[in-house]
């Protein structure tokens, strides 16, 4: 078992005990049919809220927009009432059939009580009252203990994605948490606003918010609909480019590969290594451009020719204009055929001024072409490959890309030969 397994599991069990320990800590009073009834309305209203889930991107675990209703049921009835309907109302179909481990089953339970137990602290001692609020004295205080929870949440559930994949805690941060924080931040004036509404009507008027929710979960879901249609898309340029020419089919997909593996040799941060893989897929969109008569000619290209298949890169960057998530990669795309000396093109940029994704993308690509049959010329074997990255470092790559693209080759390619 790989180390971080155990570790995954460990901070699993433990985030799941101390959620036993806060619910055996926090017993509840339920002296009247009324309370009941309204404990039971809210607990449904929550159950109906985790039913409208939104998946992380990559698939890591799921975003709730139930948290509103969690909060004002901790501040109408207690810290008490507050944790347990967290705990037992947040319960789905696949936890009791069973299709869930144990342990993440209570993990959630303990990651959920947790965080409502720090909403009540802080909004306690920022000088909040449980029962009711009061508008604006209770503003502030509701605030802070939103923030407190959501950041506890938050921050449980990146440490627990770090401590099972091996990621940093920085690098899971930006790419798993950071993106579905402003909707959740977005939440926090609805979520007094509603408090303010049940305690003036009554808790069954809290059925009237479930709008504005489904708007969150709406945003929240077309934003990771948007991180897999660019996957998608990325993947399918990148194809189409590689089907033109039997000689360089899959060679995207081996370049995006290679590039994300060196960002991470070079500990780039995950969101970053993401873009870089994306980017990686598309650095040769550009040739879509390009006659088919250049393109698959099988021999040495005259100056004229040559000038042409140069526009490629250009091409590509502009191609990318204007694309939410991956505009930022146009300079990289535009930029991976020049050289460390400054003698690459389109602009002859030389050394620091070249992007670093696009040193990184450059040197992924050169190895893989070094490393493929071509009409014009056999395929190195890995190791003459690795003897010509260090050849042309300091000239035509970058030596500290280098030197990470050798960890990559000895790790990845060489490893067990």
């Amino acid at each position: 078992m790989k180390k971080h397994d155990s570790l995954g599991r460990l901070y699993i069990w433990s985030i799941g005990m101390a959620g036993i320990g806060v619910l055996l800590t926090n017993i509840p009073r339920i002296d009247s049919v009324g309370l009941a009834l309204k404990v039971l309305f809210l607990g449904l209203l929550v159950c109906l809220g985790e039913l409208s889930q939104v998946s992380m991107p990559l698939g890591k675990g799921t975003i709730s927009v139930s948290s509103p209703l969690l909060h004002t049921t901790a501040v109408l009835f207690g810290p008490e009432v507050g944790v347990w309907v967290s705990a037992l109302a947040t319960i789905r179909k696949k936890d009791l059939q069973g299709k869930v481990p144990l342990g993440v089953v209570l993990f959630n339970r303990g990651m959920l009580s947790i965080s409502v137990l720090s909403f009540c602290r802080v909004y306690s001692l920022a000088g909040g009252t449980h029962g009711g609020l009061d508008f604006p004295r209770d503003f502030i205080a509701f605030i802070a203990g939103a923030l407190a929870y959501t950041l506890s949440n938050a921050v449980m559930v990146a440490l627990g994605i770090s401590v099972q994949s091996g990621m940093s805690l920085p690098g899971v941060w930006g790419m798993y948490i950071r993106w579905g924080l402003p909707n959740m931040l977005a939440l926090f004036p609805l979520g007094f606003l509603m408090v303010m509404v049940a305690q003036q009507g009554g808790p069954w008027l809290l059925v009237l918010f479930f709008i504005p929710l489904m708007v969150t979960k709406y945003s929240l879901e077309k934003y990771t609909e948007m991180r897999e249609v660019y996957q998608e898309l990325a993947g399918a340029l990148s194809s189409a480019i590689d089907f033109r020419d039997s000689y360089t089919r899959g060679h995207s997909e081996r370049v995006a590969e290679y590039a994300s593996l060196l960002a991470k040799e070079l500990r780039l941060p995950e969101d970053q290594i993401e873009i870089i893989r994306y980017v990686g897929l598309l650095h040769d969109v550009g040739k879509v451009g390009i006659r088919d008569k250049i393109m698959k000619k099988p021999g040495a290209y005259t100056y004229e020719e040559y000038q042409e298949m140069k526009r490629h890169a250009a091409l590509g960057a502009d191609m990318l204009e204007g694309m939410r998530l991956l505009g930022r990669g146009q300079d990289w795309i535009r930029y991976h055929h020049e050289r460390w000396d400054g003698k690459g093109f389109p602009d002859g940029l030389k050394g620091e001024d070249i992007p670093l994704e696009a040193r990184i993308i450059a040197c992924a690509d050169s190895f893989d072409a070094m490393t493929t049959d071509r009409p014009y010329k056999n395929k190195m074997s890995v190791p003459e490959a690795r003897e010509e990255l260090i050849r042309c470092s300091g000239t035509q790559f970058d030596p500290r890309i280098v030197q990470a693209m050798l960890k990559v080759i000895d790790k990845h390619l060489l490893a067990g030969k």
